[in-house]
This record gives structure tokens, C-alpha cells and sequence, in this order.
């Protein structure tokens, strides 16, 4: 029975294998015929979309450039049987056969009934077309092609329009390349009607017109029925030998069978080794090891010797010793080593099981931590034999531990402690204090200007500023000190042993130098500052918290002082900071309450002397501190965000000071309204200035907004947009303070600015330095080379306001020229120079030079 499946099978196989063959074959000869055609009908393309081909055939017929140039010469080139071109009204150009023109046109002409189907093909389709033709019976594969110009040639004139040439060669000399190239034997051409042998393959053949008239017959390759006529003389002995072979293969099978659970379990068992990272060992007599197979790979041991199989004694190779547990405990780090060797120890001797975990190095560097689980095993008698332990690989959990432990306790940003730990480690510093009786000291710090490079250059830069800030820091302490990041922009040192105040000072000035160098990040260089408060224990306090808020308070109370200041922690700092919260709390009614009055301060065209308009300032009427100016509370308004509704405030009543200017008469008096860059960023604002220029009746170039120096640096897209529409309603745009920070001339090229305030600063600079004023009229020089109009503030003498008239400042403000007033006490009609305290009148309005502005 299983001679005879094997033998059908051995059939039907060979039977596939010629089928199989000759449909291969079938498709072969069909690509074949189809890339025929597709040939000819690329030579079609070629002689015929060509524009000497229509001046010499169609335009005017040149024989000797036929002859030489298409249907001959192509047959020629290529060994095509014949050609024609006939012209639009199926008139023959020319007829070529075997490489030359013909001389019996009127037998040429005669066939173009035969190839009629050829020329309406070619001129319907536009584009080359090929097939199959009759002439006269004989079969011929065709390429034809409308004949005109190429592509940016004017067309052909109606009446030869559409002409043909069409190129052809006989399909039985084609077909007989064919058989001799791929081997097919008895490939032809027979009629479509007539019956063929079994053993013939067929490809049907359409001529042109869509007609059958015959099919391509070819007698297929049979390899397999070759094969096994071949074979058969062998058929006796294959079969004794498949007997013999089937008996050899049940037994192996059977045996296989019997071996199969075991091999499972154990290719089970190892599986689940790896995916657990475990292996196990047993503990001989002699400190001999057995271990698993995964052993070595896992400790980092690779002995030579034997293979491992199952559970058995590891030979280091070459008739050296097996594995012992000594070489298992050279691999463990130096300080785990002892408390391995003692659970090992205590296991034997007193029977018990252990627990266990250490790290071990590898050959490669590396380490792993191990967990060891084991237990002695006995004999009958209860005698100890050995241990059995399992080792697992426990170094992602521990990793994954520490990960969670860093993440929990240090700054994902600057790498420092954060806030839990830092009272973690200010409690231990304060216990080890009142332990050795010895002093400690907090430091609080505060970056100075972080908020402005937050809000100016994005969240981006500041993160950068922070880290290399930090960085900094830490240099500046022991690294046996604590330096912590508790807040966005607040950092603490803890000094655990200082002999007097002397040394936090110390630490304090080496801190503020070190954050008073500049930063360079992102093409920018960056000016920061901090302000530090210093506590000590156990002097001021021994609670955490409370050193913190002490540290705090004085922090707060150096930043009053000025930047890069540092102060010692006074209990009388605590009645300041509850009336810095207090006046805070109060801050927010001050708008609601109508506590905000606008002030106004002249401002003077410098070469005539008249005025040109005010600059509105704010003002805030304490309920019991009476009259406050803006250096007392508009820092409090950044840091709360309260600044928004204190310039809405602001501009609306700016607004409606022009309103009323324009009442009075003074129309063309402008008034500058200072925003801030929290304004600015807003994305309300434009429509917020809008409104309440519409809302009063304001002109909108009269208005000037006054931009903070910093939003210069790196103005937003948005806040750009903004600043544009507004510019192109007429509201002009000034910057103030320059020359305090660290914005340039270049900058202001980014935002439509029009006028630039020249600082107090500077003015007292020149006549401190009367040389620098040099430097003072380039940038003056420059400033007006850019369309900029420069205003001095801050003039408060008459040798000021000389200088600013000779540096060629156009405007000035400043006490000499008339100090802020309530708005309502503003006189349009207000004259500078009678103004000026009397012995300083005079020459100080004039004109100097050529009085340009």
C-alpha cells in the first residue's frame, strides 16, 4: 500500500511539473509576441513623430531622403520585411520592401484594402498602435503612426493632415526566432477552426480588425514524464530500499516519541529560565559547584570544557579543576564578599535557609545584582549533602529602584536635590548641630531677571539658564555641602559646620560672583543676578520650616537693597515682610477701589524749546500711605500678574486724555503710555488699544506706547504682528531705559520702533567722562541714520539739558523741564521755559547747532 502511494505520488507529481512547465512556457511565448509589437510599434514612433520625416514625405516627397532616412533604411537596421506612408487621403507616399523602394505601386496600392483597419487605427489613437495584418494571406506583426511634428512645431495644414507610415515584418520568420531562441519545438501558425492533438498547447491570434484567424501551437516540454520514464527501470530496487527505509524511520519515530515529554520539559524549564533570568546551582562537598546550563552566561563565568547539559559539574577544560565556589565568590564585589561566604557558611552548619543579595562583576565591566534563594538537602538520615540555591537576575528591579528613588529626591531639570530631600538633609544638619553643638547656616537664593528671560526668550532658554546656573552654584560649594533647587527660580545651601558669619558671607560673595558672569546660550549672552538671605541655627531657630521662612525674609529684603545683594536674617525683617504682604493684599482693590490716579510729565522738543507732549505715569493713593510712586508697587504688579489690569487702567486713561487735549485745543500734543512686556505678549491687546482710542475719540497718532528695553531681545511672532497693525494705524512705538541693559541698536530693526530714550545714566555718564560723549553722539548718529528719534530722559539740570541738545537728542524729559503732575493740573498750554528754576533759564532751551531733531 505504501509502495503504490508513493508510486502515485511520484505520477501526479511529474504530472504537475509538466503542467506547470507548460503554462510557463504559454506565457513566455505571449510576453514574447506582445513585446513583437510593442517593437514595432516603438519604430513607428520613431520614424514617424520626427519633422524631417513630414518635410520630406508629406510637405513635399524626397525619394532619395525616403530611401536613405525611413521604411528602407529601417528594414535595413533592423531586418523589417516591408513598409508604406500613405497621406491623409489615403494616397501612397512610398512602399519599400526588403531594404529598397518598390517599383510596382500599383501592386502596393492594391494592398492598402488589406491595411485599411492599420490606418484608422493609427489616426484614432494618436499614438503609435501594433498587431497582427494580412496581406494577401501572409500574417504580419505591424507598427503604425500618424506622421507629424514634434512637440513646439506648428501643425500640419488641413489638407495632408493625418498621413500614416506604417512598418511591418512576417510573423512565421518572427516565430521562428522565437522557437530557435527560447527552445520550443514545432512552434506555427493553424487554423482557428481545426482540432490539435492532446499534447499541442494553443495561444489564440486576433488580427487587427478584432478577428480570430488562427492560434500559435507549440509542443510543451514534459520534464516530469521524462523523469519518470527514465527512472522506471529503477522503480524495483527504489521500493526494496523505501522499506528499508519506512522500518528505519518507525523505529526512530517511536523512540523519539518515548523522549519527546522529556525534551519538552527541559526546553520548558530553560525557557522559562531565560525569560526570568534564573539560574540554579547545588553546593558539593569540597566547595563544588553544579549549575544550570544558563549559569556561566549569567555570572559571566565561560569555561571551555564541557557542555553543560541538564545539571552537572562544569570542567574549566584541559583536565583543569570543576567549578568551585570559590571562583563564584571572586566574581562578587570585595565588600559583599564576606556576607556571601558567611550565608553559605551558616547554611551547612546549622541546616537553615537563606536569602540573600549582591552584586557580582562581569569580565565585560558590567555588574549585575543577584538574588540567591537556598536550602540545604539530606539523606535519609538526615545529613546535610549540599545546598540547593536558585539566582535570579534582579538588576533592571534595582535599577528601576534607584531610578524611582533619584526622581523622587533630585531635580529632573538641574540634577540637585529638590524640596523633600532638602528637608530631609536640613533636619539631619540640624540634629548633628545641636549633637556637636557646633553652628549651621541656610542660604535662600533668588535669581534676579529669570522671569524676564522667561517671559523675553521662551521656557526653552530659561531651563538652559537654570541648569548652567545651578552648575555654577555647586562649584561654589564643599561636596560634602548641600545645594538644592526647592522652587522655578529658588535655591538653598545648607552649611553644616560654620565657625562664624564671616564664612556664609564668604560662600554668599563667591555665589553672586559667580552668577554675575555672563551666560551665552541659544546666541545670546544673558546678565543674571541673585539675591541671597542667610538664617543660622541654632542662633535664629532649630525648626525647618521656620529657617526657610527666616532665610526667606531676608532673602526679600536683599532684593529690596538692590540686585546681587546678599543680607543676614533679622528678626525685624519679619514686620516688613508682613507689610510687603500686606501691601500686596492691598494692591489688589487698588483698581477696583479708583486708588490709581495718572500723572503727566512734560515732555520738550530740545531745538525749540516747546512742548511736544507728556509722559503718563501712574500713581497709586494708599488709604494710609497717601501718595505713592510707581517704584513702590508696580514690581509687586509683575511678580502677582497684576500689571495687565494696571495698564489696561493706564492706557485707557491715556486715552482719554487725548480726547481731552483734542477738546482744548491741543490736538497735537502726543502722550507716551509705558506697557509692559506682559502687555505685549497678551493676545488681546491690539484690540484692547483699539477700543479704547474708539471708546474715547482718541487720534491714533498721538499716542506713543512705551516698550520696556527687554522686549527688544527676542520679541515673539505674535507680539511683532501686533505691534504692526497697530504701527499701521498710525500709534507710534518708543523704547525705553536703553542703554541699562544688554539690547543694541541691532535689535530694534525687528520691531516697528520710532523713538528711542536715551537713559538717565547716560547723560550723568558724559559729564562724569566728558570723552565717552564721543561714544554717546555715534549712537545718537546711528540711531537717526535708522529713523529712530532719540528722547534723554531723566534731565534734571541745565547742563543736561545743554547736552542732550549738543549730543542732538530731538526731545527731553525731566525734572528740570517739569516734574509728573496730576493729569488734571496739566496744562496744554504749559511753557518749559518758564518753567526752569531761574538761574538755569535761557540758553538751556535754545537751539544748538541746527536745532534738527
Amino acid at each position: 500500500m505504501t509502495i503504490a502511494f508513493v508510486l502515485f505520488m511520484a505520477l501526479e507529481t511529474a504530472r504537475r511539473i509538466d503542467m506547470a512547465t507548460a503554462e510557463r512556457t504559454k506565457d513566455e511565448i505571449a510576453d514574447a509576441v506582445a513585446d513583437l509589437g510593442a517593437a514595432m510599434g516603438k519604430k513607428a514612433e520613431e520614424y514617424s513623430l520626427w519633422n524631417d520625416a513630414v518635410d520630406h514625405l508629406v510637405v513635399g516627397y524626397d525619394p532619395v531622403w525616403a530611401n536613405a532616412n525611413v521604411g528602407p533604411y529601417a528594414e535595413r537596421l533592423w531586418g523589417l520585411d516591408r513598409s508604406y506612408a500613405w497621406n491623409g487621403r489615403d494616397g501612397l507616399i512610398y512602399a519599400s520592401k526588403d531594404g529598397a523602394l518598390r517599383d510596382d505601386l500599383d501592386k502596393a496600392t492594391s494592398e492598402a484594402a488589406d491595411l485599411r483597419p492599420v490606418l484608422a487605427a493609427a489616426r484614432a489613437a494618436g499614438k503609435p498602435v501594433n498587431g497582427i495584418v494580412h496581406i494577401a494571406q501572409i500574417p504580419f506583426v505591424f507598427g503604425a503612426r500618424v506622421i507629424e511634428y514634434e512637440n513646439g512645431h506648428d501643425p500640419l495644414p488641413p489638407n495632408p493632415d493625418r498621413p500614416v507610415q506604417v512598418f511591418m515584418t512576417r510573423l512565421d520568420s518572427e516565430l521562428a526566432k522565437l522557437a530557435s531562441s527560447r527552445r520550443i519545438a514545432d512552434l506555427r501558425v493553424a487554423d482557428a477552426g481545426g482540432p490539435g492533438p492532446a499534447d499541442i498547447v494553443s495561444l489564440p491570434l486576433d488580427s487587427i480588425a478584432g478577428q480570430r484567424f488562427g492560434v500559435l501551437t507549440w509542443t510543451p516540454e514534459q520534464p516530469g514524464r521524462t523523469l519518470v520514464r527514465e527512472t522506471a527501470p529503477y522503480a524495483g530496487g527504489f521500493a526494496l530500499a523505501l522499506l528499508a527505509l519506512l522500518f528505519l524511520f518507525q523505529r526512530v519515530l517511536q523512540r523519539l516519541k518515548r523522549q519527546e515529554p522529556l525534551r519538552l520539559s527541559e526546553a520548558r524549564l530553560a525557557q522559562a529560565q531565560r525569560v526570568a533570568k534564573l539560574a540554579y546551582t547545588v553546593h558539593l562537598p569540597e566547595d563544588l559547584l553544579e549549575v544550570s546550563a544558563n549559569f556561566r552566561e549569567l555570572v559571566g563565568l565561560e569555561p571551555v570544557g564541557l557542555e553543560p547539559v541538564g545539571l552537572k559539574p562544569i570542567s574549566l577544560g584541559g583536565g583543569a579543576e570543576p567549578l568551585t565556589v570559590g571562583q563564584l565568590l571572586d566574581r562578587v564585589v570585595p565588600e559583599q564578599r564576606p556576607d556571601v561566604q558567611d550565608a553559605y557558611r551558616r547554611a551547612w552548619a546549622e541546616n537553615a535557609r537563606f536569602d540573600i543579595e549582591y552584586r557580582v562583576a562581569r569580565p565585560d565591566g558590567d555588574h549585575l545584582d543577584l538574588q540567591e534563594v537556598g536550602e540545604p538537602f539530606h539523606d535519609a538520615d538526615g545529613l546535610v549533602l549540599g545546598l540547593i540555591t536558585a539566582i535570579q537576575d534582579v538588576t533592571a528591579r534595582r535599577r528601576a529602584e534607584e531610578t524611582i528613588r533619584h526622581q523622587a529626591n533630585y531635580d529632573a531639570l538641574t540634577g540637585l536635590p529638590n524640596r523633600p530631600l532638602f528637608y530631609d538633609r536640613l533636619r539631619h544638619a540640624l540634629r548633628r548641630a545641636a549633637r556637636d553643638r557646633t553652628c549651621m547656616a541656610l542660604l535662600f537664593i533668588d535669581l534676579n531677571r529669570f522671569k524676564w528671560v522667561n517671559d523675553t526668550l521662551g521656557h526653552q532658554t530659561g531651563d538652559v539658564l537654570l541648569r548652567e546656573a545651578a552648575h555654577r552654584m555647586a562649584a561654589c560649594v564643599r561636596g560634602s555641602e548641600t545645594i538644592a533647587r526647592i522652587g522655578g527660580d529658588e535655591f538653598t545651601v545648607i552649611l553644616s559646620q560654620v565657625g562664624d558669619r564671616a564664612e556664609a558671607e564668604t560662600v554668599a560673595r563667591r555665589l553672586l560672583e559667580s552668577l554675575g558672569e555672563p551666560f551665552h546660550i541659544a546666541g545670546q549672552t544673558l546678565h543674571i543676578s541673585a539675591s541671597i538671605g542667610v538664617t543660622f541655627a541654632p542662633e535664629q531657630g532649630t525648626d525647618p520650616e521656620l529657617l526657610v521662612k527666616n532665610a526667606d525674609v531676608a532673602m526679600y529684603q536683599a532684593k529690596r537693597q538692590g540686585t546681587a545683594n546678599w543680607t543676614f536674617y533679622d528678626p525685624a525683617m519679619d514686620a516688613d515682610a508682613l507689610d510687603h504682604l500686606r501691601m500686596e493684599n492691598q494692591l489688589h482693590e487698588a483698581v477696583a477701589k479708583g486708588q490709581l490716579a495718572l500723572f503727566l510729565q512734560p515732555v520738550v522738543e530740545v531745538g525749540s524749546g516747546l512742548l511736544a507732549g507728556a509722559q503718563a505715569e501712574v500713581r497709586w493713593n494708599h488709604p494710609d500711605r497717601g501718595l505713592l510712586p510707581p517704584t513702590d508697587f508696580l514690581h509687586l504688579a509683575e511678580a502677582n500678574g497684576l500689571i495687565l489690569q494696571i495698564g489696561t487702567w493706564l492706557l485707557d486713561a491715556g486715552c482719554r486724555q487725548l480726547a481731552g487735549w483734542h477738546d482744548r485745543g491741543a490736538a497735537g500734543l502726543r502722550l507716551t503710555v509705558p506697557v509692559s512686556t506682559l502687555q505685549l505678549k497678551h493676545s488681546g491687546f491690539g484690540d484692547q488699544v483699539t477700543g479704547c482710542l474708539a471708546r474715547h475719540g482718541a487720534s491714533p497718532d498721538r499716542l506713543i506706547l512705551e516698550l520696556p528695553e527687554a522686549a527688544m531681545l527676542a520679541p515673539s511672532a505674535e507680539m511683532t504682528r501686533t505691534m504692526q497693525s497697530l504701527r499701521m494705524l498710525g500709534i507710534a512705538f518708543s523704547v525705553g531705559g536703553f542703554g541699562t541693559g544688554y539690547a543694541s541698536l541691532g535689535h530694534l530693526r525687528r520691531l516697528p520702533v520710532e523713538f528711542l530714550k536715551i537713559d538717565q545714566g547716560i547723560l550723568l555718564d558724559m559729564i562724569r567722562n566728558p570723552p565717552n560723549q564721543q561714544a554717546v553722539r555715534a549712537i545718537v548718529a546711528l540711531a537717526r541714520s535708522m529713523d529712530l528719534t532719540v528722547i534723554a530722559e531723566g534731565v534734571e539740570t541745565g547742563e543736561q539739558q545743554i547736552l542732550a541738545a549738543e549730543v542732538r537728542c530731538g526731545f527731553a524729559q525731566g525734572a528740570f523741564l517739569g516734574r509728573p503732575i496730576p493729569a488734571e493740573a496739566f496744562d496744554p498750554a504749559f511753557d518749559p521755559v518758564a518753567a526752569a528754576p531761574a538761574g538755569e533759564r535761557g540758553e538751556s532751551l535754545c537751539p544748538v547747532g541746527d536745532g534738527e531733531g
